[in-house]
Order: C-alpha cells, then sequence, then structure tokens
C-alpha cells in the first residue's frame, strides 16, 4: 500500500478549498506532487503544516500524518494562508490550465519551495 499519496487526494482537496476536480486541476496536482517528490507519509505536496499526531519526516519540517485526512486538511490549510491566495482563487475559477496555473502564480510554487520551473517541466514545457 501507497502511503505517500492519499487515495483521490486531488478531489478531497478540491472539496475543501471549494475548487473542482478537472483534468487540468489534476494535472497540475500531479506535476506539482511528482516535481515534490518525496515519501512523507499521507503528505502529497509535502508540507510542514503541523497537525494532531504528525511527526517529522525531514529537517526541513515536512510532516508525517497519521491518516490521509490529516495529510489533505494539513495541505488545505497551508494553500490557504496568504502567499497562496491568488493560486485558490484561481483554482476556484476552473478556467485555467495547469501550465496557466503555474505561470500565473509562479511565486506560490517558488515560495513552496518546489519552484515553478521544476513543476512546468514536469508539465514538459
Amino acid at each position: 500500500m501507497q502511503h505517500h499519496l492519499p487515495e483521490g487526494w486531488i478531489g478531497r482537496l478540491g472539496g475543501l478549498m471549494m475548487f473542482f476536480e478537472t483534468p487540468e486541476t489534476v494535472r497540475l496536482f500531479e506535476a506539482w506532487a511528482t516535481a515534490e517528490g518525496g515519501t512523507s507519509k499521507w503528505n502529497p505536496l509535502n508540507t510542514t503544516e503541523d497537525m494532531i499526531g504528525a511527526t517529522d519526516y525531514n529537517s526541513a519540517g515536512v510532516k508525517n500524518y497519521p491518516t490521509p485526512i490529516h495529510g489533505i486538511s494539513a495541505t488545505a490549510l497551508t494553500l490557504q494562508l496568504e502567499p497562496y491566495h491568488s493560486l485558490w482563487a484561481d483554482l476556484q475559477t476552473g478556467r485555467y490550465s495547469a501550465v496557466q496555473l503555474v505561470r500565473r502564480n509562479a511565486h506560490c510554487f517558488d515560495t513552496w519551495g518546489t519552484g515553478a520551473a521544476h513543476i512546468l517541466a514536469v508539465l514538459g514545457v
């Protein structure tokens, strides 16, 4: 059983953050998770958001979560912070391609630490 990517995590994240799971949001989040890499437990984007029962995965503070919903919720909480408001707003519109989302919100992906250029490379751009 794979414990890094919770089953249905993109749709569940969308439900928490009020954006629709579209082919382009799936493409974006799959590329982002690939660019992030790692194997932290139930933490697809390697967030450092603390939650009850979380343990450290690495020295950067990336967390392992005790359940899939903990990891998805932690990811949603992180993405709702101020540095990511523009990405969240663009996701809610549902009108941008994965590439457009990354280009329009490059500062968000750079702040997260993944880097927009890395995600674009995974997307084949």
